[in-house]
């Protein structure tokens, strides 16, 4: 890839988009109890590979690369995709473990909260997986107390644990962080690439004062505005994963760059979109809310605004 997906990476690409909207589609979410990743379609998941696409061959994997993996939670982000499939995928190249690359096992995703831990995901979870920059941690559930906790984002279930057992699995460095940084920003840009969609689609054909309303400027100059805002995120996301493949020294900071742009693309997107569909944007039957809870929480998953300017602010990049 340079600098934008061809041959075989569209393909993988246009095979993700047709795979995920079937067996994840948005829609669910307007169901109740659809949340998480359930153990039918973890499955599903498991056998076409999804979760090893970027696994060494020798692991069980595909022996694909950060590229597809980004090409992947893109269009899992359109279909706000739960953040278990990511801890999955993760899990994956953490361990290589048949029964995690298979979907037979499912992994919640477990981000720290002072003295205790968020826990993100389906119930049934038989492990958890903690990832910072500095190792990945996997840990079995089993036994494992987990306080269920109101969630923002329907497409996910939420849960408070207070006390860890010792880990299953642990591997140190940056590399999985890395992966889990590139699969959230990516899946933001497919968020923010659904949201604008909707608002187009609806600016051609919502009429006021006998006009369409794209023909308003107050609805096509903020559409024009988003459109700009996710090109220079899909750019950076497309650079970030080149640079993540090939290994490059200043990889890690065009990821930050690449989760930042993402973050911002996203919110923007999702916010714009509701104001512009006008009352609709806030009914419960509308995807539009959907798209903007999902934002809310993959924006501080990998990397939230502050640490992210933090580390971009004293970075260096390769000539």
């Amino acid at each position: 890839m340079y600098l934008a997906p061809d041959g075989h990476e569209v393909e993988i690409a246009e095979a993700a988009a047709a795979f995920v909207a079937q067996a994840l589609p948005i829609a669910r979410l307007h169901t109740p109890g659809s949340a998480d990743l359930a153990a039918n379609a973890r499955a599903r998941f498991g056998e076409m590979g999804w979760f090893a696409l970027a696994v060494p061959e020798s692991g069980g994997g595909s022996g694909l690369s950060a590229v597809e993996h980004a090409l992947f939670f893109r269009e899992a982000g359109r279909q706000c995709a739960p953040v278990d499939l990511l801890a999955q995928c993760l899990a994956a190249n953490l361990t290589g473990d048949a029964d995690i690359v298979s979907g037979k096992q499912g992994v919640a995703l477990l981000v720290a909260d002072g003295a205790a831990w968020r826990l993100i995901g389906a119930a049934d979870s038989a492990l958890a997986l903690q990832v910072t920059r500095d190792e990945a941690v996997l840990y079995p559930l089993a036994g494992v107390t987990t306080t269920a906790r109101p969630a923002l984002d329907p497409a996910n279930s939420l849960g408070v644990v207070s006390t860890l057992p010792d880990s299953v699995e642990r591997l140190a460095g940056d590399h999985v962080w890395q992966l889990g940084q590139l699969g959230t920003a990516a899946m933001l840009l497919g968020v923010a690439e659904a949201a604008l969609d909707l608002i187009v689609d609806y600016a051609k054909i919502r009429e006021t004062f006998g006009r369409k309303i794209g023909s308003w400027q107050a609805v096509r100059h903020p559409c024009a505005d988003l459109a700009v805002r996710i090109e220079a995120a899909r750019a950076q996301l497309w650079y970030a994963a080149a640079a993540t493949k090939e290994a490059r020294a200043d990889a890690a900071t065009h990821l930050d760059v690449a989760k930042h742009l993402a973050n911002c693309a996203a919110l923007a997107a999702t916010d714009t979109t509701i104001q512009l569909h006008g009352g609709i944007g806030v009914t419960d039957e509308h995807d539009a809310h959907l798209l903007l809870k999902h934002a809310l929480l993959l924006s501080r998953l990998f990397g939230a605004k502050r640490a992210l300017l933090g580390r971009v602010l004293h970075a260096g990049l390769e000539d």
